[in-house]
């Protein structure tokens, strides 16, 4: 991979046209679905509420800062502060207008390329290094949460036409398949890279994956190569990152408890925030950018029942978009062009 690449195509005005008409129209369409004026009268605003709008803040930027440390660490520090967060908002950006199961990783990849001290290779193994942690963390956090809830509190009864038993079965699919993919990746980069990229590869060997050869013995180098990258490292680094990425995910849905504090009754915070990993399964696979209309969508079916009304419901779920997709759409354009004059100077 040639360093810079083609980065500059994915930060062109033109790239926030779908995303920002599809955002619109759905943002639009659950704020004034019955839209009842009346139904804010509600809301006591309290120094209790002004403390959980300051947290939402908080928990914004908490997430940032912690996803730019995982990224310093998985660098070995080749990465500043400054250069980190301005990459994690560039992969925001490139994540909030793909597709929820495509995400960022592309540009991620075109992103470290560019960098003066991350050659191809340890660029493609941060990213796969930040595929892992993820995953690991989820599926980590799946069992620790039934601890503390059970199906009946985090599944609802039914959302629109599905019901509680498809959601249910849809959600212990994915989940399997991410523990499944947790589980590859993870002896792939620590145990046996080239096992395991044989493995994978046997299954274009199906008539039906044929097609897709050529990427798979991709992804099983760049898996090599990520693996050779990581070799020496010892479990403090990697402690280090998963606490990183730990922190991070924790904000992005504490962000969703505190909204619900602030605007309704979110006492159940267990109960909350095991109801958006079910969410966040289910956001992995719709095919509109940012997961536009699905994210809304899911958040009236599953967090109805915190809010005095259905007007509530549909506010927080625009406030929780407003505070967690749009920003990434319009700071990573006012960003991308300093980090690109920078990097371009720290080539020369």
């Amino acid at each position: 991979m040639s360093k810079g690449g083609n980065i500059a195509a994915y930060f062109t005005g033109r790239k926030l046209v779908i995303p920002i008409l599809i955002g619109l129209f759905t943002a639009a369409y659950f704020f004034f679905q019955d839209f009842d004026l009346q139904a804010y009268q509600s809301i006591h605003w309290t120094a209790t509420t002004t403390f959980w709008l300051i947290a939402v803040i908080l928990a914004i930027f908490t997430r940032l800062i912690c996803y730019a440390y995982r990224l310093m660490v998985l660098s070995n520090y080749e990465l500043s502060w400054r250069r980190a967060i301005q990459i994690i908002i560039l992969w925001e950006f490139s994540s909030a207008i793909s597709p929820g199961i495509v995400g960022g990783t592309a540009a991620a990849l075109l992103l470290l390329a560019r960098e003066k001290n991350i050659d191809s290779g340890k660029g493609t193994a941060i990213v796969l290094a930040t595929s892992f942690l993820d995953v690991l963390f989820y599926v980590i956090a799946v069992p620790v949460m039934a601890i503390w809830v059970t199906r009946a509190d985090v599944i609802p009864t039914s959302i629109g036409y599905l019901t509680e038993g498809a959601i249910w079965h849809y959600f212990t699919v994915i989940y399997f398949i991410f523990l499944g993919w947790s589980i590859l990746l993870g002896f792939g980069l620590f145990y046996k890279p080239k096992g395991i990229a044989y493995f994978v590869l046997l299954f274009t060997k199906l008539p039906f994956l044929t097609r897709y050869s050529d990427k798979v013995q991709l992804w099983g180098k760049n898996l090599i190569l990520a693996a050779e990258a990581f070799r020496t490292e010892s479990f403090w680094h990697w402690f280090k990152a998963f606490s990183g990425t730990s922190f991070a995910w924790i904000s992005r849905f504490i962000l969703v408890n505190c909204l619900i504090l602030a605007l309704g009754n979110g006492l159940e915070v267990a109960e909350i925030f095991a109801k958006q990993l079910v969410m966040w399964a289910a956001l992995m696979i719709p095919a509109t950018p940012g997961a536009a209309g699905m994210a809304e969508w899911l958040f009236s079916g599953f967090m109805n029942d915190y809010f005095a009304n259905t007007q509530l419901t549909n506010t927080t779920a625009f406030l929780w978009r407003i505070l967690s997709y749009w920003p990434y759409l319009f700071v990573g354009l006012l960003v991308f062009p300093v980090w690109y004059r920078s990097t371009a100077k720290s080539k020369k």
